[in-house]
């Protein structure tokens, strides 16, 4: 595959896989792509995982690319490594971080919040950082905000309908909220892929 494709198959995962990050990381020395004789950049399946282990390492497991440079044996055992070790999750970033690790620039975060589907503050947690990495990648896709109107609506109903449902439970417990939150989007999720598939 060339390098828009890999690029591609990556922000399935990682929205933040760019072009410029995977000619910095060969840059860098980290991947060595092969080329085709007229010197197009040639991926395989290895290369991808070996740029995801590298991205996950980044984003996930807060490593530099100098230490990641600097221990090859990171990129063979981070699933030995991850089960050993105790992972430690961070529940707590900065607008900095947020759009470092989302690939999201500030221009597209301002626009999103110029449209209401984002609040600019100081500190976001794990959900703002999912939903972030969500909008980078419809972004990737050439989608903008004004092509979302129709969540607005859903977002106002389901606001709605989920406090209809809370309103049904004796005590008002976050713990209840969360899982009515995650089956009510487990709901959503399925219907949308029976629809589509």
């Amino acid at each position: 595959m060339n390098i828009g494709e890999a690029v591609k198959a990556l922000q399935i995962k990682y929205p933040s896989a760019s072009i410029s990050r995977i000619r910095f990381l060969e840059k860098e020395g980290l991947i060595n792509i092969k080329r085709s004789s007229g010197g197009t950049r040639k991926f395989t399946n290895k290369d991808i995982e070996k740029i995801s282990k590298i991205i996950d390492l980044q984003e996930n497991k807060f490593y530099s690319l100098k230490a990641i440079k600097n221990n090859p044996s990171l990129l063979k055992s981070t699933k030995a490594k991850s089960t050993k070790a105790k992972t430690i999750k961070i529940d707590d970033y900065s607008i900095r971080d947020i759009l470092k690790q989302s690939g999201l620039s500030n221009t597209q975060f301002e626009e999103l919040v110029s449209f209401g589907f984002e609040v600019n503050r100081e500190r976001f947690n794990n959900d703002d950082l999912n939903r972030i990495k969500a909008w980078s990648y419809f972004y990737s896709l050439g989608l903008e905000p004004k092509n979302f109107s129709v969540l607005k609506s859903i977002s106002e109903r389901s606001s709605d309908f989920i406090e209809f449902i809370i309103s049904f439970l004796p005590d008002d417990e976050e713990e209840d909220r969360t899982l009515i939150i995650e089956n009510y989007t487990n709901l959503i999720r399925g219907y949308l892929s029976k629809d589509i598939s």
